[in-house]
C-alpha cells in the first residue's frame, strides 16, 4: 500500500495587489501644493503689460486665499472687507480695463459693462446670490456682511509664484476671447523665504526743534552707539526725534533741517566739518549736527522733516512690499493690498498670520552703485534702468515700487512665510 508523506497544505497567494492600506499621500513636503488652482473670474484688473497688452489681476509675491468656489483670490480682499463700512467703502472697483479684458462682474455673472465700484453690501449680496454661502441670507448690516465674506474668503493659503492673467474662461468652448488663453492653472508657495521693499509713510513728518531736547556732545559721548566717533569735546550736537527708526536720507525720502544756516547734508557723522553740516542716524532716529563746542543749538534751526516708518501704508496692488515699522522676529500678516505688515494681536486668533520678519538690510549692497549700467538718465523710467549706476545702486525691489507711487528709502525686508 502507498504511503503519503506530504503533510503541507495549499494556499492561494492574495497579496499580489495589496489594497489593505491604499496610498493616501498626495504630496510630501508641500511647499508648492498639488492642485488645479485657478484665479477667480471676477477679480478686477490691477495692471496691463505695455508690450503684449495683456491684463493681470494678481502679482508675484502677493498673499492669497481661496474663495468658496476654490478659486485663488488676493487675501487683501478679506482685510478690506473686515475694515469696511457697509455702504461707503469699496471692496472691488471695475474700470474700463475690466470692460476691455472681459472680466466677469461678481454681481451679475456676466461681463463687466461699465466702470463701477462694489461696496461691502453689494459684495456680500453677490456672494449669497451666487450660491457661495448656502446658509446665509442677504446682509442687513455690516457685521452680517463681514461674516459672509469671512465664510467665503479663507485665511491666507500661500504666496503667489508669478503674475496672474485675467481669467480666460473655464473651457475651450467658453473662452472670453476666441482661442486666446495664455495661462490656465496657477501656483502658490506655502513655505518660502522672500524679500520685499520696506515702505514708509508717504507724508513728511515734521518735528519742531523747540519740542525736542538738545543732546550735547557730552551726552552723545555717553551713548555706546557713538563710542569712538563722538567725545565730550567733539563739535557735534544732536536731537532725538522721538519717532524711533525713520527712513534714511535718499532722493525719495529726503531729510531737511529747516532754516539751518548753511544747511548741508552729510552721509556720516565723521564728515560733519563746518557750521550747517548735519546727518541722520536713521536707525536710532537721531539727527546729528555740527556745532562748535558741542553745547549749543545750531543757528537758525527751527524744525526737522523726515519720513517715518510708523503709520506707513501701501497705495497700490501691483508690487509686493513690507509696509510700516517692524523689527526682526515680528509676526507678519497682510494689509488691504495683500502686502506684508506686522501682525496685530487679533490676527493670531483669526489665523491671519503668514510668517515672521527675519531681518532688514539696506541698499546699495556690494558697491553696486559703482557698477556702470545702462539707461541712466531722467528720460528713462525706473522699469528701463538697469540696477547699478543708473539707479544709484538700488535694485528693482526699491526702484519699481517707487515708480508706482510707493515711498521707499533704502531698506529690504526678509520674510519667512510658512502657512499650514
Amino acid at each position: 500500500m502507498a504511503i503519503s508523506r506530504f503533510q503541507s497544505r495549499f494556499k492561494t497567494r492574495t497579496d499580489l495587489m495589496d489594497h489593505l492600506t491604499p496610498n493616501n499621500v498626495v504630496q510630501m513636503n508641500a511647499s508648492v501644493p498639488h492642485g488645479e488652482w485657478k484665479p477667480a473670474a471676477w477679480l478686477p484688473v490691477v495692471w496691463q503689460n505695455e508690450r503684449s497688452k495683456d491684463y493681470f489681476v494678481m502679482s508675484a509675491g502677493k498673499v492669497v486665499s481661496l474663495d468658496g468656489a476654490g478659486r485663488v483670490v488676493p487675501s487683501g480682499l478679506l482685510r478690506r472687507a473686515l475694515n469696511a463700512n457697509l455702504l461707503t467703502d469699496t471692496i472691488l472697483e471695475y474700470t474700463a480695463n475690466d470692460v476691455a479684458a472681459r472680466v466677469i462682474d461678481i454681481r451679475t455673472g456676466a461681463f463687466v459693462t461699465d466702470a463701477d465700484a462694489v461696496t461691502l453690501q453689494e459684495f456680500a449680496t453677490a456672494i449669497v446670490a451666487s450660491g457661495w454661502a448656502p446658509s446665509a441670507a442677504a446682509p442687513a448690516n455690516a457685521d452680517q456682511a463681514k461674516d459672509i465674506v469671512k465664510a467665503f474668503i479663507s485665511a491666507p493659503v500661500g504666496i503667489l509664484a508669478y503674475d496672474v492673467y485675467v481669467w480666460a474662461g473655464d473651457d475651450p468652448a467658453n473662452l472670453h476671447f476666441t482661442n486666446y488663453q495664455k495661462q490656465h492653472l496657477i501656483q502658490f508657495f506655502t513655505d518660502i523665504q522672500m524679500k520685499a521693499a520696506h515702505v514708509c509713510k508717504s507724508q513728511v513728518t515734521t518735528k519742531a526743534v523747540g519740542d525736542l531736547t538738545l543732546l550735547k556732545a557730552s551726552d552723545l559721548a555717553l551713548m555706546p552707539r557713538y563710542a569712538g566717533l563722538i567725545t565730550a569735546s567733539s563739535n557735534v550736537v544732536g536731537y532725538n526725534l522721538g519717532l524711533g527708526k525713520v527712513a534714511s536720507h535718499t532722493s525719495r525720502t529726503p531729510v531737511a533741517a529747516t532754516n539751518l544756516v548753511g544747511a548741508r547734508y552729510r552721509s556720516d557723522v565723521s564728515l560733519l566739518g563746518k557750521a550747517g553740516d548735519f546727518t541722520l542716524d536713521a536707525d536710532a532716529g537721531i539727527v546729528l549736527l555740527f556745532e562748535a563746542g558741542g553745547d549749543n543749538a545750531p543757528a537758525g534751526l527751527t524744525e526737522f522733516s523726515v519720513h517715518d516708518y510708523t503709520g506707513g501704508a501701501s497705495s497700490q496692488e501691483r508690487m509686493v512690499m513690507f509696509v510700516g515699522d517692524g523689527r526682526p522676529g515680528d509676526f507678519v500678516s497682510f494689509d488691504e493690498m495683500s502686502n506684508f505688515v506686522v501682525a496685530i494681536p487679533s490676527d493670531h486668533t483669526a489665523h491671519l498670520v503668514v510668517g515672521r520678519l527675519l531681518s532688514m538690510f539696506k541698499e546699495p549692497r556690494g558697491q553696486l552703485e559703482r557698477v556702470r549700467t545702462g539707461w541712466d538718465g531722467e528720460e528713462f523710467d525706473a522699469t528701463s534702468k538697469m540696477p547699478g549706476s543708473a539707479t544709484g545702486g538700488f535694485s528693482d525691489l526699491i526702484t519699481f515700487p517707487s515708480s508706482f507711487g510707493e515711498t521707499v528709502a533704502d531698506e529690504i525686508a526678509v520674510i519667512n512665510v510658512k502657512l499650514q
